[in-house]
């Protein structure tokens, strides 16, 4: 039996992950040492990010959410395609590298990197192919809510 996420638990997680962002930001920055700095804030701004999704899908389940126009749809689609041809890129980059590299502790950071390039250029695929056009107020669809199923179909009384 499933249970129903609610908006409240979801903003609960919400402040939860900026909690962990924050404390995480600042054990980064009270370090010197610059991978180790780096990989905390980095961490904490992913937890920022989980905050912010949990609060947009919160925001979902409680709210109306605005249709996008066709001009947004296309911007959208357009910067997505290019960030996916360089999410590309940035793989094939750092896949050379892990090819070479023998340090172990850069293997390790380069690999991770791979994976959130691998998980980005997937969600922007996704986004680009499910999410933004189905959102997208066209004059197709317009026209199919005004008239699809009216009785009069555009003619005063019938």
């Amino acid at each position: 039996m499933s249970r129903e996420i609610d908006a409240g638990r979801l903003l609960e997680y919400s402040r939860i992950e900026e909690d962990y962002a924050r404390r995480l930001s600042n054990l980064g920055e009270s370090l010197k040492h610059p991978v180790l700095r780096a990989l905390f804030k980095s961490i904490a701004r992913d937890s920022e990010k989980h905050a912010m999704i949990y609060r947009a899908l919160a925001d979902l389940l409680t709210s109306p959410q605005p249709f996008i126009t066709e001009d947004e749809l296309e911007r959208v689609k357009a910067e997505v395609s290019h960030h996916i041809e360089t999410e590309k890129e940035m793989l094939r980059t750092v896949e050379e590298m892990l090819k070479t590299v023998e340090d172990p502790r850069v293997k390790l950071l380069l690999a991770a990197i791979r994976d959130d390039e691998a998980e980005h250029h997937a969600l922007l695929v996704s986004i680009r192919e499910k999410i933004a056009s189905a959102e997208t107020l066209t004059e197709q669809k317009l026209w199919d809510m005004i008239w699809k199923d009216s009785p009069w179909h555009g003619t005063p009384g019938g």
